[in-house]
């Protein structure tokens, strides 16, 4: 019973909002900050799960991936050095009222965590100029200190 609550992120965060929002505030964790955790998590667990074939291949399994389910598109645009943009993010994507480029940090986050994880060593990932498109269409560009 409890199980299935707990899989539901929604279920979670509304849950535990009333207690969350306070902490928030009164420490000074940024949402922003909160989500690139939560992006590097994910991250980490990906290249867990994907990566024992070494980098090209865990880069290519995420790129397919993502188009499978269908939450934008994940492309290794150069790879000396390495760069990653993100294509018609479903996150990104489901804010057009904001009207201008939401900052949201999971994809940073979960570059950087996917990156640390297959390399074995903290990897450093920036946002990088560029970003292009209208709410529901953006397209995010990633730099890592990484050649591939």
């Amino acid at each position: 019973m409890y199980d299935r609550f707990w899989r539901d992120v929604l279920s979670l965060s509304s849950f535990f909002a009333p207690a969350i929002t306070p902490l928030q505030s009164r420490l000074g964790i940024s949402s922003r900050e909160i989500l690139e955790l939560l992006g590097e998590r994910f991250g980490r667990r990906a290249a867990e799960r994907l990566g024992e074939e070494g980098l090209d291949t865990l880069l290519s399994k995420v790129s397919d991936m993502w188009r499978e389910l269908k939450i934008g598109e994940f492309v290794v645009e150069s790879r000396k050095p390495l760069r990653i943009t993100i294509r018609n993010c479903v996150i990104c994507g489901q804010l057009p009222e904001v009207g201008r480029l939401y900052k949201c940090a999971f994809h940073l986050g979960f570059i950087k965590g996917l990156l640390s994880q297959a390399l074995g060593r903290d990897v450093r990932v920036e946002e990088v100029e560029g970003v292009e498109g209208e709410a529901g269409t953006w397209t995010r560009r990633f730099l890592a200190d990484v050649e591939s």
